[in-house]
């Protein structure tokens, strides 16, 4: 029987609707990979490189604090220091300093805290009052509710202290909010836009 004959007979049983599914298939079967390959090996030129959605915002934070603990580590080219408080509601400050004479560390310490004249020791029982600003990269707000408070993370962008934590009297969301507002300067939205929480029973 010939293709025309084969046709024929197709059109006559009412089945050429059915016709084009097996020649797509087996086109496709032939040519489905070639065509595949050509389109990934194309390269896309695009006008602006992709850049990553960032949200970022200047938080100012001021508190008296008497330093507790000092924990200093020091590698090749940094120095990392932390500094814990007491009689505050803000608790730790962490440092990655760029630095490891401990003159440069203690001069970029007291910069980054708006201490007017430098930090004379690092020690234990050292009361400053601390005054600065900071770029915020997020926020994470742990809700102790058990504990009967907040502690709060606030993580920072291209400074030299890269971490505060405070600890908030408060675990009633509405609560925590607006002691961040309060204590930060931040906006609603800027709480919206980079606060996540976190709630421990």
């Amino acid at each position: 029987m010939s293709l025309s004959q084969l046709l024929q007979k197709l059109h006559s049983s009412k089945l050429e609707y059915l016709l084009p599914l097996p020649l797509l298939l087996i086109a496709f079967g032939f040519g489905g990979e070639s065509l595949t390959n050509l389109l990934l090996s194309r390269s896309y030129t695009t006008v602006d490189k992709l850049q990553a959605d960032t949200y970022t915002v200047m938080v100012n934070f001021a508190a008296s604090v008497l330093i507790t603990e000092v924990e200093i580590d020091r590698e090749q080219e940094f120095t990392g220091v932390e500094l814990h408080t007491t009689n505050s509601i803000l608790k730790k400050l962490v440092f990655k300093v760029p630095a490891t004479e401990l003159t440069k560390t203690k001069a970029i310490i007291a910069e980054e805290l708006g201490v007017s004249n430098k930090i004379e020791t690092l020690q234990p029982n050292t009361k400053m009052q601390v005054h600065s600003q900071v770029k915020v990269l997020g926020i994470l707000a742990e809700i102790e509710k058990k504990r009967g408070f907040t502690k709060i993370q606030v993580n920072t962008a291209n400074s030299a202290l890269q971490e505060l934590e405070f600890e908030f009297p408060v675990t009633e969301l509405n609560s925590v909010k607006a002691m961040m507002i309060q204590e930060l300067g931040l906006s609603r939205e800027n709480v919206r836009m980079l606060v996540s929480y976190r709630i421990k029973n």
